[in-house]
Order: C-alpha cells, then sequence, then structure tokens
C-alpha cells in the first residue's frame, strides 16, 4: 500500500518536571518569537535566568497537570484518530510525525528520519490555526532549514476559517450556554486568544486579523447576546497586545454581566493556559462575584476535531 505522510508541528512543552527549564530556556532566548532587543548574546544570558526562576515558580502547576504538558499527548492520540479515515478515504496508509519548536521531539530531529522514504503525498502543517510568524512561521522556518524530502510537501499554515474546526468550537459554545441553563440569546461569548509582542503586530503580522475573522464567524454561528475580544498569557519585559484577559473579566464583573462564556480561541489543547491560567487564576473571581461563567470544553483529542483535522489536511 502506498504511503502518505502527515508532519504536524507545535511549540511543545515539558514531558517532565526536570524538563521545565530546558523547554522555558528555549522559548525566551528565541528572539522571533519575544525580542527583548538587547542583543541574542545578553538575550541568550537574561533567558537562562529566567528559566531557572521561572522554572521553579510554575513547577507547581505543571505537578497539577500530573507533571508535564499535555499537549503532545493529546496530539498523538489525535493524529493516532485519523489514520483509519483518512486510509478508507484516499486508499493510502498514512504516517504521521511530530517536531516541537522549544522542546522534544525537536523539528530539527524528527523531520530528518523522513528523508530517505518514498512517499506518494507528504503534508505538513501546524496546530496554530491562525497564522503568526512567532508561532506557524518559527515552526516553517525550522522545517525549511533541516528538511531534505524526496516530494515537495503540501503546505497548510493556516486553517482558521475551516467549516468543521469551527463547527466544533460553536457546538461547545452551545454547550456551555445549556450548562449555565440560558439560551445563547442571553449569553455573553468571550474569546480569549494567545497575546502576542505589540511590534510583532506592528509589523505587519496576520495573526490578530485572524483571530478576529474567526471570532466574527464563530459570533455568527451562534448568535450571542453580546461578545468579545481579550488576550491571555502575557511575559516577558515587553509591551503585549491586549485588552487583557484578566483584566476584561474584571470589567464585566464590575459591570455584572452575567452568563459568560470564556472561549480560548486560539488553543486547540488543554494546557497551562487553560487549565491553570483561566480556569484556577481568571475564572473563579468571576464566579466569587456571584456571576455565572463558564469555559467551553478544549478540542484536545475528541472525535469531531478528529473529523475536523481531517477535513483540514484533505481540503
Amino acid at each position: 500500500m502506498k504511503k502518505d505522510l502527515l508532519y504536524v508541528m507545535y511549540m511543545g512543552g515539558p514531558d517532565s518536571i526536570e524538563g521545565i527549564e530546558e523547554f522555558l530556556f528555549n522559548l525566551f532566548s528565541d528572539r522571533t518569537i519575544i525580542d527583548f532587543h538587547i542583543g541574542g548574546t545578553l538575550q541568550t544570558f537574561i533567558a537562562k535566568k529566567i528559566a531557572k526562576k521561572r522554572s521553579k515558580k510554575v513547577a507547581p502547576e505543571y505537578e497539577k497537570l500530573g507533571g508535564c504538558s499535555p499537549q503532545l499527548p493529546y496530539l498523538k492520540s489525535l493524529l493516532e484518530k485519523i489514520k483509519p479515515a483518512y486510509q478508507a478515504s484516499t486508499g493510502r496508509e498514512l504516517v504521521t510525525d511530530i517536531g516541537m519548536c522549544y522542546y522534544h521531539p525537536y523539528i530539527e530531529d524528527s523531520v530528518k528520519t523522513h528523508e530517505n522514504t518514498d512517499y506518494e503525498n507528504i503534508i505538513v502543517t501546524t496546530m496554530y490555526p491562525q497564522y503568526s510568524y512567532t508561532t506557524t512561521g518559527v515552526c516553517f522556518d525550522r522545517f525549511y532549514k533541516a528538511q531534505n524530502l524526496k516530494k515537495e510537501p503540501k503546505i497548510i499554515k493556516h486553517w482558521h476559517m475551516n467549516e468543521t474546526y469551527n463547527k466544533c468550537i460553536a457546538d461547545r459554545i452551545m454547550n456551555a450556554a445549556q450548562k449555565l441553563g440560558k439560551d445563547i440569546s442571553q449569553c455573553h461569548i468571550q474569546f480569549s486568544a494567545h497575546s502576542l509582542p505589540e511590534y510583532t503586530v506592528q509589523k505587519g503580522d496576520k495573526y490578530t486579523l485572524h483571530i478576529k475573522e474567526q471570532m466574527e464567524k464563530l459570533a455568527a454561528m451562534t448568535n450571542p447576546r453580546s461578545y468579545g475580544l481579550s488576550y491571555q498569557s502575557r511575559t516577558g519585559p515587553v509591551k503585549w497586545v491586549g485588552p487583557y484577559t484578566d483584566k476584561e473579566l474584571e470589567r464585566l464583573t464590575e459591570e455584572k454581566t452575567d452568563n459568560i462564556i470564556v472561549v480560548p480561541i486560539s488553543f486547540v489543547s488543554d494546557h497551562i493556559e487553560t487549565l491553570i491560567e483561566l480556569d484556577e487564576q481568571y475564572i473563579p473571581h468571576v464566579t466569587e462575584a456571584g456571576l455565572n461563567i463558564v469555559r467551553i470544553e478544549s478540542l484536545n483529542d475528541s472525535d469531531d476535531f478528529s473529523d475536523a483535522f481531517l477535513n483540514v489536511i484533505t481540503h
């Protein structure tokens, strides 16, 4: 049977408490994602200091997640799920592999294992639905530098407007309204995306445009009472895109906005940003004020998302 390769890239996350410092150092030393504007040598030095300090601070948070990031296990499970359906629809076996930017398995290592294999088709994408140079762009830069594949791959750099993918999110929004015991027309949706440095947007990065496009699409699909957009997970000594999710939830609380549905629009799987930052640090303050709020379930390795991701790579 002929074989196709699906190569998927993502940020990566530590697979143990001991791996946190390595992950954080790789992240903070990469000037394409966070540039402290102090030069490469000095940023590397500062990154070591930050990684050492922050690894101790976030270790308890990773302990709550089982001692590692759930990102890679979810992705492996998702890719296993799409293999039978892919073979049934194409008549070809699907070989899948993963490459990460900031932790094992690194893109530079895993992509080289496919250099001597003859694939009928090669598909390369990331788990970032919206394009940003700081995420998707960095992944593909590393891929192009490392790869020496025999066949020209099909490249998918963004998929934020894919219908089946957005239906997964829309369905979860409607389920969240049911959990609140309300019709969606009585609910406010707070879309929360991972922030990025403002200077990146000023250089013409498309990320915030893609986020807003997808937000409008989801709002049209669900018809809530109202909706808004904010950004989370800022870190480091640079100015980040706002408004910030924690501040927006504070504002909504002060205004007594009830029946809030939080949609982490840029995250396809659970990680610290959803399980800790949103669920433990932000949302409880709203609940304590006597207001109703719920976060939608993440896509993770769910059956409907596996169907949607299959649609992403085959259309």
